[in-house]
């Protein structure tokens, strides 16, 4: 009995490296190569519009500055839905690609902490997939709602206040780290980024752009941390809600027009990676 599961056991595993190996060659074909970039294309797309509609708030006019209102900008150019259905495809088979790294660094390092960085990145891309299906399902929700009756179900369970502060916290520390990143470059090199033989100009966009995304992160970690401290679901209403309390301090409507500067420079970076980014597993 033992013998027949120990072979079961190394049959399955077999089984599961076969899985892996078989789905590494097939994210490193070109033609998964090709539709990863153009979801880079797509995700530089949409920060370059949520730092043209910041920079609207900046200015004292527009309403929301989030990706669902950029989404929404997408969705009402003409071609519209072909574009939302463009981005499903290839934000989706970005995430897939990523899921795979992340798989194949846990695999060769031994470490589930080498999966942390591409898994992650493989959420956030799931999520702008699913914004999408949204859009090109013509179920348009204001982003800031949704954050304000997500927080309101989170604080009205057990617990749920102690949760939402834990949530405030990773989303701080996000903030902090896509800072750290921009500032030391750290970027480089990691997770299809491009490596430092890339432009310098890609450099400099890049920096700025982690460094800007990393202030607004953090804004928003800092406003679910309020939330939960207060217990009131009005005080986070996701990145729109994050960069409006930016623009509601002294001198905000500077403050917001640098940081929306910073957001267009990730989104021409993220772009620039659909040509110079590392996609070798």
């Amino acid at each position: 009995m033992d013998g027949h599961s120990g072979g079961a056991g190394n049959s399955a595993e077999r089984g599961a490296k076969d899985a892996a190996h078989h789905a590494e060659r097939a994210a490193s074909s070109p033609a998964a190569r090709t539709v990863a970039r153009a979801g880079f294309a797509f995700v530089g797309l949409l920060h370059i519009l949520i730092a043209w509609l910041a920079l609207q708030v900046a200015l004292g006019g527009g309403n929301n500055a989030d990706q669902s209102s950029a989404v929404g900008q997408i969705a009402s150019a003409p071609g519209g839905p072909v574009l939302l259905w463009a981005g499903v495809v290839c934000c989706a088979a970005l995430a897939v690609w990523m899921v795979i790294d992340a798989v194949a660094k846990w695999r060769r390092e031994g470490k589930a902490t080498k999966a942390l960085g591409p898994g992650g990145t493989a959420i956030a891309y799931f999520g702008l997939t699913w914004l999408f299906i949204s859009f090109a399902l013509g179920n348009q929700k204001n982003s800031s709602q949704q954050s304000q009756q997500t927080t309101a179900n989170v604080l009205s369970v057990p617990f749920g206040p102690v949760v939402l502060f834990i949530a405030g916290l990773v989303v701080l520390g996000i903030g902090v780290y896509f800072g750290f990143r921009g500032v030391t470059r750290g970027f480089l090199g990691k997770d299809a980024q491009p490596n430092e033989s890339a432009p310098d100009w890609v450099k400099v966009v890049g920096s700025i752009g982690y460094t800007a995304k990393g202030v607004a992160v953090a804004v928003l970690g800092i406003l679910i941390l309020v939330a939960a401290v207060h217990h009131d679901p009005k005080q986070q209403s996701g990145l729109d809600g994050a960069l409006k309390s930016l623009a509601s301090q002294p001198f905000g409507g500077w403050i917001l027009g640098v940081v929306a500067l910073g957001l267009a420079c990730y989104g021409v970076y993220s772009a620039a990676r659909a040509k110079y980014g590392n996609f070798d597993q």
